[in-house]
């Protein structure tokens, strides 16, 4: 499917349904309720069995841990990573990217950003977000 993931999962059946019932007059096409991923930096995403957490993960090796911000707002989640320039060097050949990333996902309302976790190992930038229960949403530093 790409570089999109399902805002809000419930959708998914309701569309399937929606298409089984009339599969001759429909085309599965991508709705509103998909968000595009950003092509830099790497990434994967996905939810766990019991669809009570969204998974997100970014590929940020060589990046230090103190240059990347997490920051979520209502249902935006915002990542921000600042690439050290190598001054001086003539690269023969340069082909592990250290720009700089500042891009922002809209999260379907019934993910939970301020409950949101972060994890930075092993180059990899893990954000676990689990199912909205309540409350009012707020600006939210997560890293």
């Amino acid at each position: 499917m790409g570089n999109f993931y399902w805002m809000n999962f419930d959708s998914i059946w309701n569309h399937f349904d929606q298409v089984l019932n009339s599969w001759e007059h429909t085309v599965i096409k991508p709705q509103l309720q998909l968000a595009n991923l950003p092509n830099y930096p790497h990434s994967d995403c996905w939810v766990d069995d019991e669809g009570k957490h969204l998974w997100l993960r970014f590929a940020l090796a060589g990046y230090a841990e103190k240059s990347i911000s997490v920051k979520a707002s209502k249902d935006v989640l915002r990542v921000i990573a600042k690439g050290d320039k190598e001054e001086g060097v003539k690269f023969v050949h340069h082909g592990i990217s250290k720009k700089d990333v500042d891009f922002a996902l809209n999260i379907d309302a019934v993910f939970d950003l301020k409950e949101a976790k972060t994890d930075f190992t092993n180059g990899l930038l893990t954000i676990k977000i689990p199912r909205h229960k309540d409350g009012e949403h707020a600006i939210v530093d997560l890293m």
